[in-house]
């Protein structure tokens, strides 16, 4: 053989050596983690860990409100449980049964007596039909105690496994009302709440956890190498941020679970006008709706944030500013209370002091609450100027920008009538009005009168890495900065002088005004059933927060609504929320 022949045949195989070389490499280097991803599909099963395969809702901080808890629960692979025995041979003239049936049907009746959710017939039945149509896995009961969960894993029951769950939702009823709840199964459709508002978002979500078996190549699973932990949290997932402050919300959750069985409360960042709390009492378990729906005599699933209420007392901080802004009144401008405002020999208007407060100043009547001063002043705006002032504040705008429009009847409707101009200036009959809309009225007080409409949304992103910002209007003068200062110091002197003292801290100054509503509704006992209020904000000298409070079922607002506003702003100074210079 000639040198020639020998080099042409070493030159082929080494031309040929090179490109499987440069294949292998191909392979290994460039789809090296496509190639061993697509394996590990054809090779495992996964257990999803998540309850509901949904984005994340987080805070302002970015702190998750959803999926932050997990309990234990057991999980059924039912393919798994039948697949892989053979079938029996029959006996005795019988038809033969799969021994896999019997699997499951084993399976069924032991699970069923620890878990106490179903019947066997009804767990054997939801395994087989799991099995049939593909199902990797099937959770079969949740919150399992310790005792449960040992009787589970010493039955040695095949394609069974303990592990945990990660629950959407808090039982407690954290934010059940902002948050609302979606349905169960493979769709996961938002139903209520921030879930129906961002369904698009939320269902968009591309990370999971899961748990893993690897199964050799008939398909069985690997003893040792069954059901390990995989955390695959892609770069990007569906997510709703909030405004909401979790920190400053566990706050107003602990403050009214301590005092308020029936109510509502918002807190407001008074230049930013972004909702960082709000919650509703009684609330719900989001896993207990149907039951809830069928015999709730206690409205458990309104938002009574949202919901219109006569909001007495507090409506005199829009008659103050109106009178001030038109210079109908000045702060020092004596009037006589006698008790009673008497419009004729037939109708007249009690004070809270029911032997009246005699000579008193403007300032001194709004801390003090006196209704016949402020009748008075009322009766100067005349029912056009009362709901002059009302649209310039847009008082009865139901709107929070990320959440949409809600319907909850607030209205200035007032008679042409001066019985009725008075009881609207005491917001009585003719003015309905939610807590949000009053929080956002003292914002736009304590921010030197500039006015702009809630916010509960800050961004969105999809799963595709687009950070979707919510659009806000600019802000605009609603009341010229110097009425809404004079306001500010008559809202402190409630609370240094006159019916607000039991909101007052010793850390920072608070202003507020308190109020009591009636209702027209009645207990057993004859009793008016009464509404009770405290709006404010602080720090009083560099307003940063407002917050308001209404307590159905109280007394007054001093007693009711004032304590729990303290509560609160004393717990958020404790988490170090301080106050911030403008």
């Amino acid at each position: 053989m000639s040198y020639k022949r020998v080099f042409i045949i070493m030159a082929f195989f080494l031309v040929a050596a090179s490109g499987l070389l440069a294949k292998l490499g191909y392979y290994q280097i460039i789809k090296g983690q496509e190639i061993a991803r697509q394996a590990v599909v054809m090779r495992s099963r996964q257990v999803e860990l998540k309850e509901y395969n949904r984005g994340d809702i987080l805070d302002c901080n970015l702190l998750p409100i959803t999926g932050t808890r997990a309990e234990t629960a057991a999980y059924c692979l039912p393919r798994e449980m039948s697949r892989n025995h053979p079938s029996d041979s029959s006996t005795a003239g019988q038809p033969a049964v799969k021994s896999g049936e019997q699997a499951l049907i084993r399976a069924a009746r032991i699970l069923a007596e620890v878990s106490g959710n179903q019947t066997s017939q009804q767990l054997y039945k939801e395994l087989k039909q799991a099995a049939k149509s593909g199902k990797p896995f099937v959770r079969i009961a949740s919150n399992l105690t310790p005792e449960q969960t040992a009787r589970i894993n010493s039955s040695r029951l095949t394609g069974v496994v303990v592990a945990p769950v990660i629950r959407r939702y808090p039982e407690n009823g954290f934010m059940a009302h902002l948050l609302g709840y979606s349905s169960a199964g493979a769709n996961n459709k938002g139903i209520t709440g921030l879930e129906k508002c961002y369904d698009n978002v939320l269902c968009e979500n591309t990370g999971s956890q899961a748990l893993t078996s690897i199964l050799d190549a008939r398909g069985i699973a690997i003893q040792g190498l069954m059901f390990k932990l995989r955390n695959e949290q892609e770069h990007y997932q569906g997510t709703v941020v909030l405004t909401i402050d979790k920190r400053i919300q566990e706050a107003v959750e602990q403050a009214m679970n301590e005092r308020i069985k029936c109510g509502a409360v918002v807190v407001m960042d008074v230049s930013s006008k972004e909702v960082l709390a709000m919650a509703s009492r009684p609330t719900f378990d989001p896993y207990e709706v149907e039951k809830i729906v069928e015999d709730d005599e206690k409205g458990s699933l309104n938002n009574r944030a949202l919901m219109a209420y006569h909001p007495g007392s507090i409506f005199k901080i829009l008659v103050a500013a109106a009178a001030l802004e038109e210079k109908l009144v000045v702060l020092g401008e004596q009037f006589n209370c006698q008790g009673k405002y008497v419009f004729n020999d037939q109708v007249f208007i009690p004070c809270l002091r029911e032997k009246g407060h005699g000579n008193i100043s403007f300032a001194e009547a709004f801390a003090l609450s006196c209704n016949p001063s402020f009748i008075a002043t009322g009766l100067r705006l005349h029912r056009e100027g009362l709901i002059k002032y009302a649209e310039r504040l847009h008082l009865t705008d139901e709107k929070l920008l990320g959440y949409g429009e809600y319907e909850a009847g607030s209205h200035i409707a007032i008679e042409n009538a001066d019985p009725a101009v008075g009881n609207a200036s005491l917001g009585q009959e003719g003015v309905m009005l939610t807590p949000l809309q009053i929080c956002n009225m003292v914002a736009t007080i304590a921010d030197d009168g500039r006015y702009a409409p809630p916010v509960l949304v800050r961004f969105t992103v999809d799963r595709e890495g687009e950070k979707q910002m919510l659009t806000r209007p600019d802000k605009e003068q609603a009341l010229s900065p110097e009425t809404a200062r004079t306001v500010q110091q008559l809202m402190e002197k409630v609370v240094t002088e006159g019916t607000g003292k039991n909101a007052a801290l010793s850390e920072v100054r608070v202003a507020g005004k308190t109020a009591t509503s009636q209702t027209g509704n009645y207990n057993p006992n004859g009793e008016e059933l009464l509404n009770t209020w405290f709006a404010g904000y602080f720090p009083a000298e560099k307003p940063r927060w407002a917050i308001v409070v209404l307590a159905e079922g109280g007394k007054s607002g001093a007693e009711n609504a004032a304590p729990v506003f303290k509560a609160i702003t004393q717990q958020m100074l404790m988490y170090g929320v301080r106050p911030l210079t403008r």
